[in-house]
């Protein structure tokens, strides 16, 4: 599932840099099979993760920002 860094930070504030939120994502069980740049923005990246068949809460925006949001203790906005 790909998904734009941009996309995630709607939802919950990501205190850390793209490489360093797609490293603690893959320590949370989810493999990055790459990380993206998006053209003319540093600041964002598309992130391609493998989400496996025991987390379908995961296979969207909203359930990876939930993720991030307990990894990084955040509140999650709706």
């Amino acid at each position: 599932m790909r998904i734009l860094v941009s996309w995630l930070q709607e939802y919950v504030d990501v205190p850390v840099s793209i490489e360093t939120l797609a490293k603690d994502l893959t320590m949370r069980g989810f493999e990055v099979a790459s990380v993206d740049p998006v053209d003319g923005r540093a600041d964002d990246a598309v992130i391609d993760f493998e989400i496996t068949a025991n987390r379908p809460d995961c296979l969207s925006v909203i359930g990876m920002a939930r993720e991030a949001a307990v990894k990084y203790e955040r509140p999650l906005r709706s």
